[in-house]
């Protein structure tokens, strides 16, 4: 007797023709009038869906390889059609329960997408009843029409997560949540409670392979891991790829078991690497209350910046601190070298006598090691260059884990192999525009590329922390090569393996929960080395050497110690602002925050005491520290995940990812050449003196100062740009008319800037009344006639009545309404 499979019953052989997948291919959808053909996986995953809600399970989490994608979308649109297909002919029981279908996401742009969808020659918009949620918890639809959600029952709505938390004053029926688009755990676990407060029935989400639900909810989970979507292809084949809104590029290619690697030796930088990793995880043996001392966070905090560091450690410094994302590895050397143990007792008085001395004497030797000459960085050069040779016309992305070490390593790059650095730092383009012989890209594991059914080789520079072991299996690329010193290669193989393991045992337990059938046997590949090991402290050794997996040298188990690293590595922050210092907190712990008290409910708000925020002040917008707000001072407040600024996001809607990539890499450059001026020259003034003898104009060295801490966004007279670049030597704004694009692209902002002063307060009030004024043109004309009011929903302007003191609170409820049983931040509390 035949097996039958999963895919037998995901995929059946004999499909009828009223099937809703044959009706759909037989009636054409399009996305912007091209052919979506809904492939082998999209069918699976949507079946897999239905009969997961028809047996009652109340939550489904998805697990697809990362990347950007509509999938999300896509699920919406087959729950309302499966409904509004029962309704219509009112068969068989409905697998999708009674309530409206709610797609959840930051900037998801359902309304948008819907618009472009169509199925034969109806527009999906309209057919679906397709309404987007506003901030008062209203709904409206693509004619503007402003209801009451309870009056659309069976309606398709999407919540936009940066307009916070919205109470629709009605249950739903589903809740699909597009976690793919949130930036942190916090933003999901808020996601959650929402669809919890209006009594889901169900909860479907759409996520990356590789994240956790958490323990909230019973989950049903389904990761669509290498194995599966390989025994697919082999199956049933594949399908063209186009668009964000099927998955047929993830089986474009035959998915890898397994990411590669890249093996090189370095004995004395394993060695210091080994010891600082020793002394973090005995730090982190020690049970007390007490916060870490500074200097051992200082000491993880510069391990993280150094270890991540493949060029000039003074290059990745600058950009660090250009970018707000705390001290650099200078600072922080200098902090470890300074700063003691002295006067502590108890536990931390031993550490000080027995791990401290050799844990700060090897972070700082690694400093000096790497400062001088990074030997990591020819690697990343022959390793481009064996990547350009073996893999001809294979576009090459090289991911490094910030911003900050991405723009540094991009430039290092253009400096050795020509081009621009700015170029570099901007995301590829899907399909045969993205590709060609050499083309090579740089970019953060933040930034998000679109499934790509063209071949694309990704670099990991180190091994990615175990929150980030999924990104060795993105859907971004159909080659993933970690690269990685020797003594880690276990680390990488176990935690491969692990996530590999656990995977299985999600599919065979809701394999067996649905009734499905047979699933592949699991498999756990030991890690192929696509290059190396190359010995940089020495002559390279013979390409055929494998890794030496437990090497008879080391005193320790470096995957397990290096797992025990991990938990406090993660703990420290490295993201603190310019000139707050590296601090020991956790991504949620306690931050120094002011409690600000709003007009008109008494709302308490708890900013950061050591960041700005945007106000109105009288007809100008403007950004002043949180410690200079006072009684009557117009507060413009995010009210959701997003987080932005209003001129950020506005600016985003104007331009793409890339466009504003560049803005940032430019600015950037600008900052550096007039920091540089003045390292050159000792002061302000003299400065001033040096661009007056070029012909400058400006009035005082004070105004100088804002154009490096970026107070003010460019000179007024791009003249002056020219001259700063002029004085720094700086080629990279000298060259090309990069000057006079950043001169252009500076006004655009001021002008938006000066816009938002005179129009924000009308046109926020007239995108809450839902009608467009003549705030809302004179907004819309500047952005070059998009519509901005769904924009404007994410921001609230609110009325400071008083300021208080200073207190520590969780970072998670940093400008946020806190909830009524908050002991930190109750309104009994307020100021």
């Amino acid at each position: 007797m035949a097996h039958v499979t999963y895919l037998d019953c995901l995929v059946p052989p004999d499909a009828d023709p009223a099937d809703f997948f044959e009706r759909v291919q037989a009636l054409r959808m399009t996305d912007r009038g091209r052919t979506v053909d809904l492939g082998p996986l999209d069918r699976a995953t949507l079946t897999l869906l239905s009969r997961a809600l028809s047996s009652d399970q109340h939550s489904v989490y998805l697990g697809l390889p990362r990347g950007r994608h509509d999938m999300a979308v896509l699920i919406g649109i087959y729950l309302q059609l499966v409904r509004r297909g029962a309704e219509l002919t009112g068969g068989s029981p409905c697998p999708v329960p009674d309530g409206p279908v709610v797609v959840v996401g930051l900037r998801t742009n359902v309304t948008v997408r819907l618009a472009q969808l169509a199925i034969g020659r109806q527009n999906l918009s309209r057919a679906l009843r397709m309404h987007r949620i506003r901030g008062d918890g209203r709904v409206v639809d693509l004619q503007g029409k402003i209801t009451r959600a309870v009056d659309s029952p069976s309606g398709l709505f999407y919540l936009n997560t940066a307009l916070g938390r919205p109470s629709l004053g009605t249950s739903v029926g589903t809740v699909v949540i597009d976690r793919t688009s949130m930036a942190n755990d916090q933003s999901w676990e808020r996601a959650l409670a929402w669809a919890s407060e209006h009594d889901a029935a169900r909860v479907v989400a759409v996520a990356d392979l590789g994240t956790q639900p958490g323990s909230s909810r019973a989950w049903t989970q389904w990761p669509w891991t290498p194995a599966l979507r390989t025994d697919v292809r082999h199956t049933l084949g594949h399908r063209p790829a186009y668009g964000p809104l099927t998955s047929n590029a993830l089986l474009a290619h035959r998915p890898a078991a397994a990411p590669s690697v890249a093996v090189y030796r370095h004995e004395q930088l394993a060695e210091l690497y080994r010891t600082v990793v020793a002394g973090v995880v005995a730090a982190r043996r020690i049970h007390t209350l007490e916060p870490w001392p500074q200097p051992i966070a200082d000491a993880v905090s510069l391990l993280n910046l150094l270890w991540c560091s493949w060029g000039s450690i003074g290059r990745q410094d600058a950009w660090q601190v250009l970018m707000g994302r705390g001290s650099g590895a200078r600072a922080l050397a200098r902090s470890v070298s300074r700063r003691t143990l002295e006067g502590r007792a108890g536990p931390w008085g031993l550490f000080r006598e027995t791990q401290w001395p050799d844990l700060r004497r090897s972070v700082l030797d690694l400093y000096e090691l790497l400062y001088d000459d990074n030997p990591r960085r020819d690697l990343l050069l022959a390793l481009i260059a064996w990547a350009r040779a073996d893999r001809a016309d294979v576009p090459v992305l090289v991911r490094t884990r910030s911003r900050s070490a991405a723009a540094a390593v991009a430039e290092e790059l253009a400096d050795a192999l020509g081009g621009d650095a700015d170029s570099l730092l901007l995301a590829p383009r899907p399909g045969p525009a993205g590709g060609g012989a050499g083309a090579l890209h740089v970019m953060p594991y933040t930034e998000r590329l679109a499934w790509d059914a063209l071949p694309r080789l990704e670099l990991h520079l180190g091994v990615p922390s175990t929150l980030r072991t999924g990104m060795l299996f993105s859907g971004a690329a159909d080659e993933h090569v970690a690269v990685v010193e020797q003594s880690e290669y276990t680390w990488l193989e176990r935690s491969a393996g692990r996530a590999l393991h656990g995977w299985h045992e999600q599919i065979r337990q809701t394999a067996a929960v649905l009734r499905l059938g047979e699933v592949p046997e699991p498999a756990t590949p030991a890690l192929p080395v696509a290059y190396g090991p190359v010995d940089l402290s020495g002559p390279s050794s013979a390409p055929d050497d494998s890794p030496q997996r437990d090497s008879s040298r080391l005193a320790l188990d470096l995957s397990a110690l290096f797992e025990d690293y991990d938990a406090p590595a993660k703990a420290i922050s490295t993201l603190a602002a310019p000139g707050r210092g590296a601090t020991a907190v956790a991504a949620d712990g306690p931050v120094p925050a002011t409690a600000v008290l709003t007009e008109p409910e008494g709302a308490v708000l708890w900013l950061r005491s050591d960041e700005q925020v945007d106000v109105l002040i009288g007809q100008r917008y403007a950004r002043v520290p949180v410690t200079a707000l006072t009684p009557g001072s117009r507060l413009l407040r995010a009210r959701g995940d997003g987080q932005s600024r209003l001129h950020d996001r506005l600016v985003m809607v104007m331009h793409d990812s890339a466009e504003v990539t560049a803005m940032d890499t430019m600015i950037g450059f600008f900052r550096q050449a007039i920091i540089a001026v003045h390292e050159q020259r000792g002061s302000w003034p003299n400065v001033l003196t040096a661009l007056k003898n070029l012909g400058s104009e400006v009035s005082s060295w004070q105004a100088v100062s804002k154009w490096a801490d970026g107070s003010v966004i460019a000179p007024e007279d791009p003249q002056d740009i020219h001259r700063v670049a002029l004085l720094a030597r700086d080629t990279r704004l000298t060259a090309g008319g990069t000057w006079q694009r950043l001169a252009r692209m500076a006004e655009e902002l001021r002008r938006l800037h000066r816009a938002l002063g005179h129009t924000a307060a009308a046109a926020m009030t007239e995108a809450a009344q839902g009608t467009e004024g003549p705030a809302l043109r004179q907004l819309k004309t500047l952005c070059s006639g998009i519509d901005v009011s769904e924009v404007l929903e994410e921001f609230d302007l609110v009325v400071v009545r008083r300021v208080g003191g200073q207190k520590s609170v969780s970072a998670a409820v940093l400008g946020r309404v806190p909830g009524p049983r908050s002991a930190s931040s109750s309104p009994q509390e307020a100021p």
